[in-house]
């Protein structure tokens, strides 16, 4: 049933718990875990083209690589089936859209991201995927205090 196992990291300690929750699923289900980070472009979109957007950018990608390499020495150590994907844009939007494309099973995500505001229920992606997602969701809530 959960053969393709789809991860959202944003390099956060929340996205790592989910990401150990995907893992684990996948542990016990046999399912190859893909996990994605989403560099979110879009909240640069509106300043000048040149090089400061560039370096941000290229910060956004390295971060983004760092935190998936985080979740694949982890799936190594477990003996998970693992891939990534770097993608920019929107997170939410992406993460749906590369979710339906690759025909995922399921989506896991942190229930609150990195920005550490939380919103009324949900971090803003969170509940842009829980709501819009035609693929199952599992939210991870953030680990009481």
């Amino acid at each position: 049933m959960f053969e393709k196992i789809l991860v959202a990291t944003d390099g956060s300690e929340h996205g790592y718990r989910a990401a150990k929750v995907a893992l684990e699923l996948g542990k016990i289900s046999g399912g190859k875990v893909t996990a994605i980070y989403v560099a979110d472009t879009n909240r640069t979109s509106h300043l000048p083209d040149d090089m400061l957007l560039f370096s941000i950018r290229e910060l956004l990608l390295k971060e983004g690589k760092e935190a998936l390499k985080h979740v694949e020495t982890l799936a190594k150590d477990m003996g998970v089936a693992f891939a990534s994907v770097v993608a920019e844009g929107n997170p939410g939007s992406e993460i749906i859209s590369y979710a339906e494309s690759e025909g995922m099973n399921i989506i896991i995500l942190g229930a609150v991201g990195r920005t550490g505001l939380d919103k009324f229920l949900l971090g803003s992606v969170a509940e842009k995927v829980v709501r819009s997602s035609k693929i199952p969701v599992l939210t991870i809530p953030r680990e009481k205090t």
